[in-house]
């Protein structure tokens, strides 16, 4: 097999320079513009983690796209809902997709509680974090929309029109996961602990620093996966 060819099944199977590329872009738009926020429209923690948030919510909104754009090509592998097997289909596919929005919705709601509370001056010990710097209403909310519908349009085109991949039912469905709850433990505990320590806004840069170091590790991880020799 010729590189051009190896290239073209690489970008086919989703783990290529075509998927590579708008996935690198999504993490230096989330990376580089809070990132500017910070330095130069005076962001601190709290416009970074809602950010943050509401890419957690694109991403399930991509994630529905995906699944659904299996329904022509469910595999053949059963799917399982609940530790129950279910015989491969569209019909299948749509019952997995309606329960992923529920669990993930579910999942994303209690996520943003926590996130608005941490905001909100919920868990704050004073310091030097007064209750003017922990309002709501001081969060550069437009923004933080600008930024997120950058990076949010391009998360959805690419869950629309990017490659699929070749995972199908519950393997694609449970990738959601892994990448969120290591992110957002993460960003959650960092934020929790710059609220209640009354840091100053600057120490908004070390959750912006672990953000992009989880999605460049997971960006490795997947292409040293793919260039691995498939199991015999």
């Amino acid at each position: 097999m010729s590189e051009s060819d190896s290239e073209s099944e690489s970008d086919e199977t989703g783990t290529g320079p075509t998927r590579l590329a708008p996935r690198i872009l999504t993490i230096a738009i989330y990376t580089l513009l809070p990132l500017a926020g910070v330095l130069f429209f005076g962001w601190d923690w709290r416009e970074v983690i809602i950010l943050y948030w509401l890419e957690n919510v694109a991403l399930g909104v991509a994630m529905v796209i995906r699944m659904l754009r299996t329904i022509a090509d469910p595999g053949t592998d059963p799917l399982t809902v609940n530790g129950r097997p279910i015989a491969p289909g569209p019909i299948a596919v749509i019952g997995m997709t309606i329960f992923f929005c529920f669990h993930y919705g579910l999942f994303t709601i209690v996520h943003g509680v926590f996130v608005f509370s941490i905001a909100a001056g919920a868990f704050s010990m004073g310091g030097e974090a007064g209750p003017d710097a922990l309002s709501l209403a001081t969060i550069d909310w437009l923004g933080v929309v600008l930024v997120f519908a950058v990076g949010g349009l391009i998360q959805l085109a690419m869950a629309a029109f990017g490659p699929l991949g070749p995972k199908r039912g519950s393997a694609l469905m449970m990738s959601a996961y892994p990448r969120i709850i290591v992110l957002h433990v993460t960003i959650i505990g960092g934020a929790f602990l710059i609220a209640s320590l009354g840091w100053p806004p600057i120490a908004a840069l070390l959750l912006i620093g672990m953000h992009g170091a989880v999605d460049a590790v997971a960006i490795v991880r997947a292409n040293r996966a793919h260039r691995e020799p498939a199991p015999v």
